[in-house]
């Protein structure tokens, strides 16, 4: 009798666990956070154990110009920088319109378009890069959707040869890659001190 009050209050203890999570993760959703948590949660896991560095909310400032990038991923191969969306139901996105949407049932929200946005934050940087004299940086990005669903359906025009609108589970793919592990020689203290002082 008593294993089987042990095993019914462990499966009720199990049920209760995974209740939790799932209503923290629609709390989290619904103020507005939770594609930025999801996104930084992945970043300092890959980089503690390399010893890179994870940039948040980087603001960059030059020539009167400035951007702000959810996140950037210095490493001795170089950056990453990541853009953090949330949405549930459907994804549509032209790579040559100014708007995009998340549409769920009747509802329809709208938004920059990210992938133009992070083109600009791409030039400034690079532009800010070369003034303080750093160079040959090797740069990817990432545009990552977070959803409380398990699959994101997303509709997508005019796609660039390198799509870098993804998923959850694709941007953890993305980080097995090889090159990420490779070293290229990058200081990451100069790198991240310019990044954290461009827009003082």
């Amino acid at each position: 009798m008593n294993y089987f009050f042990m095993i019914c209050f462990s499966l009720a203890l199990i049920i209760a666990v995974i209740l939790g999570l799932y209503l923290l993760k629609l709390i989290r959703f619904s103020k507005g956070v939770y594609g930025k948590q999801t996104v930084r949660s992945i970043l300092k896991r890959f980089a503690r154990t390399r010893k890179f560095k994870v940039l948040e909310n980087v603001q960059l400032e030059f020539e009167g110009q400035t951007q702000t990038i959810d996140f950037v991923l210095v490493g001795f191969f170089g950056l990453i920088f990541v853009t953090a969306l949330q949405g549930q139901g459907d994804f549509y996105g032209d790579f040559k319109e100014s708007r995009w949407i998340f549409a769920e049932e009747d509802k329809k929200i709208t938004f920059d378009n990210p992938v133009i946005g992070m083109d600009k934050k791409l030039e400034l940087f690079r532009r800010l890069a070369s003034k303080n004299k750093i160079y040959n940086l090797k740069i990817d990005t990432a545009v990552v959707v977070a959803s409380t669903k398990s699959k994101v359906p997303m509709y997508l025009n005019n796609v660039r040869g390198e799509n870098i609108v993804m998923t959850v589970p694709q941007f953890k793919k993305m980080l097995t890659q090889e090159k990420y592990e490779q070293d290229n020689n990058v200081n990451i203290d100069a790198v991240c001190d310019m990044l954290q002082n461009s827009h003082q």
